[in-house]
């Protein structure tokens, strides 16, 4: 294990122990071939650790003070500055998930209204309708008892849910050309993520010329949505119309045509991307946990009839009467956080962190993947627990040991709607139908942009008797 030494900058400050790498490439070689593992060994140096990646230098930060300390006490700071972060947007332009200052806070101030509470009872609807149709659906394969790639089937249904949610159209469909074309454009963001290396757009080769292709089809039609509902004045119940109509406070004035573009862009991928591996996980984890699906149904069978003939569709009102399911999501998010890592932070100025120096200009890491598997905030981590998630046992944990969609300022904007998404989807397949994972199937995590499941996951759907 390595060794913290004092920082001759400042003598009482210590310096964080560092992990030594390739000459030139540092931990790259490592990144690539296992980036959880990297992550899970630089974490076991200490409470602040410092890694290289050829000329960036990062402080991995391990314990939820640090985090605090980085996502709220000082967050001021630290402002978004990553390869991925630098890769949205390249894709997205500048938005609520790529911008930083007072930008930031302006447009969070004024998209904020547009995620209340008053809106989910038409969101709950979107959901579930959208969930009844996948269904019926997937009646040739349960006919069948063929196979269905779950990741695939999650990432179609969201994306039919955001395009409803967003502009009252199914993006979900194939011959939708901007659900393909931002298909396209976020599969570039995950290839380029664990590609580092790869030639920047102008460079013309196969990937470039598609993806720059898809990011023109994305604006157009975007644009084109947006002077069709100036040219008629139509008002749609869908976020679209919302976003057009919220004013900025200090000018009264709403956001141009290119904002309009870069925010509902960003929200496209942000509501597909995060919840339907959110949703592959959790039926890998029932599969593998029966004891825990078996409690689940019991829950859904009180709350929306024990009868699959006669079970009800959920809506918003019932939420509140299914506490084992949030548990479920709760407890899947801890051991497979689609966001596994937290878009690293650039230090504005020399700072502290748990008695560590952290120069200006350095990066500052947070692996929520990490976090939530370590020993001495979690007992057996490795285990499948959401009896963690009582309410007596959240008080009891750091805040900031718990990270599914960030802390702070600048938690995620979407997280009701993504765990109101996961509750009303599950609620109303599983008391329906059973999900049963491929025999001798290995599940495997894959640390992209997201985390995923390497290769799908591939379930048989069984109607319940």
């Amino acid at each position: 294990m390595a060794t913290a030494t004092l920082s001759p900058n400042r003598p009482h400050l210590k310096t964080a122990p560092f992990r030594k790498g390739h000459p030139i490439w540092g931990a790259l070689p490592e990144f690539q071939k296992d980036t959880l593992k990297l992550f899970t060994d630089v974490a076991k140096m200490g409470d602040v650790a410092h890694i290289r990646f050829g000329f960036t230098h990062l402080y991995q930060v391990n314990h939820p003070d640090g985090v605090q300390h980085v996502l709220q006490q000082n967050n001021k700071n630290y402002h978004r500055d990553s390869f991925g972060n630098q890769l949205v947007k390249l894709v997205t332009g500048l938005n609520l998930f790529t911008s930083d200052g007072d930008y930031w806070l302006n447009q969070r101030r004024l998209m904020q209204p547009a995620f209340h509470r008053r809106n989910y009872d038409l969101f709950g609807q979107i959901m579930t309708d959208a969930t009844l149709r996948t269904l019926t659906r997937w009646q040739t394969a349960i006919r069948q008892g063929t196979f269905l790639d779950m990741h695939k089937e999650m990432m179609r249904l969201t994306m039919e849910v955001v395009g409803q949610a967003l502009f009252s159209v199914d993006l979900s469909d194939d011959s939708n050309v901007l659900g393909k074309a931002f298909m396209t454009s976020t599969g570039y963001i995950q290839f380029r993520f664990n590609t580092p290396l790869y030639p920047p757009l102008a460079i013309p080769t196969r990937a470039n010329r598609e993806v720059k292709q898809a990011m023109a089809d994305v604006q157009r039609i975007l644009q084109e949505m947006i002077d069709e509902r100036r040219r008629t004045g139509e008002r749609k119940d869908d976020l679209m119309t919302t976003l057009m109509e919220a004013r900025y406070e200090d000018t009264g004035e709403g956001m141009t045509d290119e904002q309009l573009r870069n925010e509902l862009g960003v929200m496209i991928g942000a509501g597909q991307e995060t919840t339907s591996n959110l949703l592959t996980w959790i039926f890998h984890a029932l599969a593998a946990n029966p004891d825990v699906e078996a409690k689940l149904l019991d829950e859904y069978a009180r709350v929306l009839g024990g009868n699959t003939q006669r079970v009800r569709t959920p809506t918003m009102a019932d939420l509140p009467r299914l506490p084992y399911s949030r548990m479920v999501i709760d407890e899947t998010l801890r051991v497979y956080p689609p966001a596994w890592a937290i878009s690293t932070r650039v230090a504005l100025e020399d700072d502290e962190i748990l008695g560590y120096r952290i120069p200006k200009g350095s990066g500052v890491f947070i692996t929520p993947y990490v976090l939530h598997r370590d020993p001495r905030f979690w007992d057996a981590p490795e285990k499948f627990d959401p009896e963690r998630f009582t309410e007596a046992n959240e008080e009891k944990r750091h805040k900031y040991a718990y990270l599914p969609f960030g802390a702070g300022p600048r938690k995620c904007i979407g997280n009701t709607f993504a765990l109101t998404e996961t509750q009303l989807i599950l609620a109303t397949l599983l008391p329906r139908y059973k999900l049963t994972l491929q025999p001798g199937y290995k599940v495997e995590p894959a640390a992209e942009f997201t985390l995923r499941v390497k290769g799908g996951l591939p379930m048989r759907v069984e109607a319940r008797s």
